[in-house]
């Protein structure tokens, strides 16, 4: 059981990206620090906690802008599913879309699988791809932090390199399956959001509704 911790949001950048700081006993983790590194590290002062990780959902730009600084600032280790980590390493998506974007230039913690990852909190790094081939979710004691996997109402799309409707789809099952309906979801975009709610009420995730089961 983790202790009690306080989920804070930060949206950042010019694509409005949410980034999540999660507090716990004067310590933090920090998810996807997309853009806006000094507001990032303001946001630890005001809260009053040290930062002691970096975990980030998938390698798109607009997630990990700010990493390289606060890494460096901070003396940070650096999470990430490994078939997305070159992304970070070698960032074209923001040049193409013309952003400027900070190549990450601390060597990152590579995750290839389902893994426990034991830091203030207990972290369960999922492998969800869809979205990216390296994209992960966080589960944090009925917190899901899913980057953008699943939004209120929407789903990450799959139309970038890597991407996949079916491999998606099967990502979000799997969630919802393994996880009770009022399961809380920070959402890379957007408001939070629960597991129930969007299986009920998202209009992509009507093939779920009626088959639930069915592996695409």
């Amino acid at each position: 059981m983790a202790d009690h911790f306080d989920v804070f949001m930060l949206t950042l950048g010019p694509l409005g990206a949410n980034c999540f700081i999660l507090a716990c006993d004067g310590k933090a983790l920090v998810i996807d620090p997309g853009d806006e590194a000094d507001a990032v590290a303001d946001a630890f002062d005001e809260i009053g906690a040290q930062p002691q990780a970096i975990l980030v959902t998938h390698g798109h730009f607009d997630h990990f802008g700010a990493v390289d600084a606060l890494a460096r600032r901070f003396e940070l280790p650096v999470y990430v599913g490994a078939p997305d980590a070159r992304q970070l390493t070698e960032p074209a998506s923001g040049p193409l879309a013309g952003f400027a974007i900070q190549a990450v230039s601390v060597e990152p913690v590579l995750l290839d699988s389902e893994q426990q990852l034991d830091l203030i909190v207990p972290v369960t790094a999922i492998p969800t791809p869809g979205h990216s081939p390296g994209s992960y979710t966080f589960f944090i004691e009925g917190h899901l932090f899913s980057g953008d996997l699943l939004f209120q109402g929407s789903v990450g799309r799959t139309d970038l390199p890597g991407g996949s409707t079916d491999r998606l789809l099967n990502s979000i099952a799997a969630l919802v399956r393994r996880f009770p309906p009022d399961t809380l979801v920070h959402c890379g975009h957007g408001p939070d959001t629960s597991l129930g709610r969007e299986l009920a009420l998202n209009p992509f995730l009507s093939p779920l509704r009626h088959d639930p089961e069915h592996r695409w």
